[in-house]
């Protein structure tokens, strides 16, 4: 395995110098270790134990500029973080920065450095950089090759999903296929580089607190999409909680950029062949969350209600089929807007009145006299059953549309 071979690199530098040697990927994250010859400080002992370090650290060593090294250098102590002066080689492969070997040197300058030493540091970065050039090329078709199955998986074509599944199965990419629920993050503009660098970043910070083989993920457009597999229901709090932390890390990774993120949580599909269902969902609800600020940024297909059968609904051609241009004329005029929602509180509160009034904070009077505008206008009857559904339905539908004036 990758692993091993990086292992004994380190473990063999290390005896022939007869000092600790350390291995961090580009995000300081410990690969590899030696044994200590009594050379460790307080920050190699915590980095071996934690596998990583702090975040405040990682940002005070990035910000040094070793991810634009070419050749070894040497990185100056700090006291406030427990470490003493480094030599860090970096480790490329092609022009690829792939990490870091961490050698403790208390010198001030890479000329204090014998030039044997360096050699043999340089040389065993090079190994290692082959080795994990190899395991990124492997990884990266790996991962290809699941987001392809995932893709047809979701697919509204049968014969896809069976190949995918076939895939799936014969390739073992899920240890289990009990449940599969899906999750949806979307964003509410074109992301740009920038955007889809974020998504692909969130889907893998999320893959890495799965076991493995149990997350496919893949990002399309303004779009992540996350199938989460498991012997058991994925329960509603832990979905929660999973869709909260997905969205708060692409927020992080995007922060200088204007996104809003929202995430829609699909339904406990059985197997594989209700993922596609599942996936369908997902997608319903991030698009709820965007558009409806009632849903927050996080909502499930389970807490649409009837906004799940609403948002199917083609507003283009609604528009040009609704039957009654007083309602479109109504919704559509900025000074009706106080008419509308004086409405749209009357009908939630099926129409009860002395309710609307108080939380309106408008006289009982003032109701009625806006509801009577409401049927001039309109044309309709707010006594008549079907009338209130025709014009409650039409009021649902405008919040879901994009195109709705402000």
């Amino acid at each position: 395995m990758v692993a091993d071979s990086i292992q004994a690199v380190v473990d063999a530098l290390a005896m022939r110098l007869g000092r600790s040697v350390a291995v961090d990927d580009p995000a300081i994250r410990l690969i590899a270790a030696s044994r200590h010859f009594g050379d460790e400080d307080p920050l190699r002992v915590r980095s071996v134990l934690d596998r990583q370090v702090s975040p405040e650290l990682q940002q005070r060593l990035l910000a040094t500029g070793i991810t634009d090294w070419t050749e070894p250098g040497i990185l100056n102590g700090d006291g406030q973080f427990e470490f003493v002066p480094r030599l860090c080689c970096p480790i490329r492969c092609n022009g690829i920065l792939l990490g870091y070997l961490w050698l403790i040197e208390s010198v001030d300058t890479i000329e204090e450095v014998a030039p044997d030493l360096i050699a043999l540091v340089q040389e065993a970065a090079d190994t290692i950089a082959v080795l994990l050039y190899r395991k990124m090329l492997l990884h990266e078709r790996e991962r290809s090759q699941a987001e392809s199955s995932l893709r047809l998986l979701l697919s509204p074509d049968r014969e896809d999903r069976a190949r995918a599944i076939t895939e799936i199965e014969e390739d073992s990419l899920l240890a289990s296929i009990a449940h599969t629920p899906v999750l949806v993050a979307e964003i509410d503009q074109n992301p740009g580089e920038d955007g889809t660098v974020a998504l692909e970043a969130t889907a893998e910070y999320i893959e890495r607190r799965f076991p493995p083989r149990s997350v496919l993920t893949f990002v399309r457009g303004r779009r992540l999409v996350m199938l989460v597999s498991g012997a058991r229901p994925l329960d509603d709090t832990t979905a929660q909680e999973l869709a909260t932390q997905l969205r708060n890390r692409f927020v992080q990774l995007a922060a200088s950029a204007p996104f809003r993120c929202a995430v829609g949580i699909g339904g406990n599909a059985q197997g594989l062949e209700g993922a596609a269902e599942s996936h369908r969902q997902a997608t319903t609800a991030a698009r709820a969350a965007l558009l409806l600020p009632m849903f927050g940024d996080v909502t499930s297909w389970a807490a649409l209600g009837p906004f799940a059968l609403l948002l199917r609904i083609d507003f283009d051609q609604l528009t040009e089929d609704l039957p009654f241009p007083g309602v479109r004329e109504l919704l559509a005029n900025p000074e009706k807007q106080i008419l509308v929602e004086s409405l749209e509180e009357f009908l939630d509160r099926a129409g009860d009145a002395g309710r609307t009034s108080a939380a309106l904070h408008v006289h009982r009077t003032t109701l009625y006299h806006r509801l009577k505008r409401v049927e001039a206008i309109t044309g309709l009857d707010l006594d008549n059953g079907l009338d209130r559904l025709t014009l409650h339905l039409a009021l649902k539908l405008s919040r879901l549309n994009p195109a709705r004036p402000a």
